[in-house]
């Protein structure tokens, strides 16, 4: 039996620890009825106080503070639900916590980050030069701040050594499913996929992924190239005549670029025409060859394939599968 800690820190998202804590317990009582081994121990551990007011009106009592001497294998970070904003104050808060967690680290317990828990693992120093996964909303900003980590925005799940992380939002529950499967069986995981209506094996977030423009940086200059091609995505806009709106070479302009927001300029051109398109299909009775056209590309399969690489889906298969839904961003 492997003893889970289920990290509580003040801040930390409520619903994502109940529903962590729902799967690993569904977990045990799926193998009891299968009469296997007990897979997991799990406790709530308290990094400020033993009870924790969470966002809702509920308290979370813990069984142990991480001030305590205790042994656990696995250690599990759920996100945060501050703005991004606080992230800094978050995280000198919970200084103790990410020392904490690093000398458990060497002592050989797991990790598991949740969404947005992956900064506390991130602000560890434990993720460098390993690949890294958590919410699309805050992943312009972990690459900012942590650029030695190779984050993979589309990821639903990665597992490096002896840590995971999850995705953002509910899909970081498919991290779970992944560890259950790992230490008990890939039935029990299954199993718990139907229960709780998640979709097994998912790999990409990519679907989710909203482009919010890529601005956390100052280069002036870029950022009015970014407006530019924001205002004029629906033509035929060439990387020429973007950097001549900001009087650079364009060698100079794609170096810049790319040094500002990750990405070249194609693929950003790209982005933006695909979250558009993105927002036309929700509606549901857009018509794929009109949004195609209407984004400035003349060849259907061409837009085809960016947005199957950008999305993970065709755009027949965006638009049946969010048509309808009203999606808000």
């Amino acid at each position: 039996m492997k003893h889970i800690s289920i990290i509580i820190y003040d801040g930390v998202l409520s619903t994502a620890v109940s529903n962590t804590a729902s799967l690993l317990m569904s977990a045990n009582e799926s193998a009891v009825r299968k009469g296997i081994d007990i897979p997991f121990e799990i406790e709530l551990i308290g990094v400020q106080n033993k009870t924790v007011q969470s966002n809702l009106p509920l308290q979370f009592h813990c069984t142990k503070m991480i001030s305590e001497k205790f042994n656990t294998d696995v250690i599990i970070i759920p996100p945060m639900s501050t703005d991004l904003t606080d992230i800094d104050f978050l995280l000198a808060k919970n200084e103790v916590l990410i020392n904490w967690v690093k000398r458990k680290y060497h002592e050989k317990a797991q990790l598991i980050s949740l969404c947005t828990g992956a900064y506390f693992l991130a602000e560890s120093g434990l993720l460098d030069h390993m690949p890294a996964t958590s919410h699309w909303g805050a992943m312009e900003d972990l690459q900012k701040r942590y650029p030695l980590i190779d984050f993979k925005p589309d990821h639903v799940v990665t597992h490096s050594k002896a840590i995971i992380t999850g995705g953002g939002g509910f899909s970081s529950l498919n991290a779970m499913l992944y560890f259950i499967e790992q230490n008990s069986s890939k039935e029990i995981s299954v199993e718990l996929s139907k229960l709780y209506a998640l979709d097994y094996g998912r790999t990409s977030q990519s679907i989710f992924t909203v482009f919010s423009g890529q601005r956390l940086h100052d280069d002036d200059q870029i950022h009015k190239a970014q407006s530019y091609i924001e205002k004029t995505f629906k033509t035929d806009i060439t990387v020429e005549q973007i950097a001549g709106q900001v009087n650079m070479s364009r060698r100079n302009f794609i170096r810049r670029f790319k040094n500002a927001t990750r990405l070249n300029p194609i693929e950003y051109i790209q982005r933006v025409k695909v979250e558009a398109a993105k927002k036309a299909f929700e509606t549901g009775g857009a018509n794929i060859a009109d949004v195609t056209y209407s984004m400035g590309y003349n060849d259907l399969k061409t837009f085809r394939t960016v947005f199957k690489k950008i999305t993970g889906l065709t755009p027949v298969d965006y638009r049946n599968k969010f048509k309808g839904q009203e999606i808000s961003y």
